[in-house]
């Protein structure tokens, strides 16, 4: 199917993980140029729209998106060379993001298996600047490319531009409706060095025996499997809330109040919480609310319990919220996007 057919009164109940129901006025694919140049034409015409990866950063909280949803279809992985520093690879928005990191593993070039099982499309991980156990993209990006929307060519990112920050990025502010994120830059180090440092990592390398990329893929892919429900089972979005970050003197005094405070060093002398900690030390761990409810095995996550409601889940969330932020002082932010009935122009979700 291409930009210049498309189906109408789409059901999105199956594009996005959270598995909420949903219906789009219609469905659109972006799978190259003359699509995105389709795109372009539709978005100068003032048409709503909504982009969409793999569904699983984006929520339908309403029952009806009066919006075409245009589906992110660019396919392709190319190996560009080796500096003898870093090997660069190139790999377009549409492909899957985990088997990217499964492929740049099994071909050798370590530094992505950290983010092993972080769910959507290569497109979106720029946009979140996803991050898992120590690693965030910003780490391994050298250059975003994207379609420019107002002059209709392809432009380049630089690291610099991307304005990465903890789950932030250009492309969720100053640059968000304007690009389309086509293909993503990789600099993988010839001289690999594992990251080992978060939760039970270190542990579970070791049971496999030698450090290498291959065993910390799987390690963190175990460790991740145990603890996030499937979401053809169950349906969710992964981690739903950002880990907050706080001044170093908030810090030191939610610690003198909750000596097991989890907590990790984050830049500028910053200090990162453990949001799963803070929701399950207020006792939601389990907690249900209409047909969604807080996962009873990680409190990170937020779970449709098979008749889940928008209106269900944006309760929950604010209760959520407003729970930590009475016991602890601390506001903790939704990380998927959450898709009202009439979006406005958004980057791609995943």
């Amino acid at each position: 199917m291409s930009a210049l057919t498309a189906t109408h009164s789409v059901d999105l109940q199956p594009l996005h993980t959270f598995g909420l129901p949903a219906r789009a006025r219609e469905l659109r694919l972006l799978g190259g140029q003359s699509d995105l140049l389709a795109f372009a034409r539709a978005r100068q015409e003032g048409q709503p729209f909504l982009l969409l990866g793999e569904g699983s950063n984006t929520v339908f909280t309403s029952p009806l998106v009066d919006a075409t949803v245009w589906k992110v279809a660019l396919k392709g992985r190319r190996y560009l060379g080796c500096d003898g520093v870093c090997h660069h690879v190139r790999v377009w928005a549409g492909e899957n993001w985990h088997q990217t990191v499964e492929w740049t593993v099994a071909m050798g070039w370590g530094g992505l298996e950290n983010l092993a099982l972080i769910p959507g499309c290569v497109g979106a991980s720029p946009v979140q600047n996803i991050g898992a156990y120590g690693v965030e993209l910003k780490d391994r990006v050298s250059a975003v490319h994207a379609f420019d929307l107002d002059v209709q060519k392809e432009c380049i990112f630089n690291l610099d531009e991307c304005e990465f920050a903890y789950r932030d990025s250009i492309f969720k502010h100053a640059a968000q409706g304007r690009y389309v994120i086509t293909a993503v830059d990789f600099a993988l180090p010839v001289q690999w060095q594992p990251v080992l440092g978060y939760g039970d990592v270190a542990q579970r390398v070791a049971e496999l025996g030698s450090v290498t990329p291959v065993n910390l893929l799987k390690a963190v892919s175990a460790i991740r499997t145990q603890k996030l429900p499937d979401p053809a089972v169950l349906g969710n979005s992964g981690s739903f809330f950002k880990n907050p970050i706080v001044g170093a003197a908030q810090a030191k005094a939610l610690v003198q109040r909750f000596p097991n405070l989890v907590n990790y060093p984050a830049d500028h002398g910053q200090v990162k919480l453990a949001a799963g900690w803070l929701i399950e030390q207020c006792g939601l761990k389990g907690h249900v609310l209409g047909g969604v409810g807080v996962y009873s095995r990680q409190a990170l996550i937020l779970v449709n319990l098979g008749q889940g409601s928008g209106s269900d889940l944006l309760q929950l969330v604010q209760h959520v919220q407003s729970s930590v932020q009475r016991k602890y002082g601390v506001l903790i932010e939704p990380e998927p996007n959450l898709i009202p009935g009439f979006s406005e122009a958004t980057t791609p979700g995943t």
